[in-house]
């Protein structure tokens, strides 16, 4: 039980601070602005700092040598998915691929 109150309180308050950047007024985007996006930054530097790679560019988090013994066949994915993801996310980027027959 514990980790679905912990999940779901961390989805309440970013459910909160982007319903607030959404429909309030300036003053409220405003104030918000400058009380969560500070913590929002820290959460993910956090999140990014178990993903940073290693000595040999593979992150140690999405390693093969750290699965080695659960899936051996298993490819270091690169850049590792967390990464990839922040990626698309701060810079508005879809994942379609760039050479798609249309």
């Amino acid at each position: 039980m514990f980790l679905r109150e912990l999940y779901e309180s961390v989805r309440q308050r970013l459910d909160a601070v982007a319903r607030v950047v959404s429909d309030g007024d300036d003053r409220a985007v405003t104030a918000v602005a400058r009380s969560e996006v500070p913590h929002l930054i820290d959460a993910v530097r956090t999140l990014m700092a178990e993903h940073e790679p290693n000595e040999i560019g593979e992150c140690p988090a999405c390693s093969r040598t750290l699965w080695q013994w659960q899936k051996p066949w298993r490819r270091p994915t690169s850049p590792c998915k967390p990464y990839l993801a922040a990626r698309r996310a701060l810079f508005n980027e879809t994942d379609e691929p760039r050479h798609a027959l249309r």
